[in-house]
C-alpha cells in the first residue's frame, strides 16, 4: 500500500480512537468532520470562518455549516472583527477547551501506546521522517 493510502488509513483510525474515547467522555454530538475543524483552532490563534477553510481545504458554505453546528453545540462562538464587520472570528468556548484538553490528552496517550509498541528510538525515528515528507510535500 502506498504512502498516501497509509497515511489516511492511519489518520482515520487515529480519529476513530479519539472519538471513541470522547464519547466515552460523554461528547456524543461530534462527527470527524467537526473534529477535524478542532485540531487547526488548538493550533492556531483565533481564525475566520473563511481562513479556517481555506486550511482545511472545504468551502466557505461547507465551513459555515459546520460552524453553525459547532455554535449550537455549544464548542465554539463567532465574534465579528471591528476593522471587517463581514469577517466573523470563530473563539472556542469553555466547552471548546475541554474538548481540546482532553484530545490532546487522548492523543498523547495513544501516541504513547504506538512508542511503546514500536519502540522509542524507532518511534522517534518515524516521527522524523513523516515530518520530513510532510515538509516536502508542502513545498510540491
Amino acid at each position: 500500500m502506498s504512502f498516501c493510502f497509509n497515511a489516511l488509513k492511519s489518520s482515520t483510525f487515529f480519529n476513530q480512537i479519539i472519538l471513541t474515547n470522547l464519547l466515552k467522555e460523554g461528547f456524543t454530538d461530534l462527527t470527524p468532520t467537526l473534529l477535524g475543524i478542532f485540531a487547526h483552532l488548538a493550533e492556531a490563534k483565533p481564525m475566520s470562518v473563511s481562513s479556517l477553510a481555506g486550511v482545511l481545504g472545504i468551502s466557505r458554505q461547507a465551513m459555515h455549516k459546520s460552524i453553525t453546528i459547532l455554535v449550537k453545540l455549544g464548542y465554539i462562538k463567532l465574534e465579528i472583527r471591528p476593522l471587517n464587520r463581514k469577517e466573523k472570528i470563530v473563539i472556542l468556548t469553555d466547552k471548546g477547551e475541554m474538548l481540546i484538553e482532553l484530545s490532546l490528552n487522548i492523543i498523547a496517550m495513544t501516541e504513547q501506546k504506538m512508542s511503546d509498541f514500536l519502540g522509542k528510538a524507532e518511534y522517534e525515528t518515524f516521527l522524523k521522517h513523516q515530518q520530513t515528507l510532510t515538509t516536502f510535500l508542502e513545498k510540491v
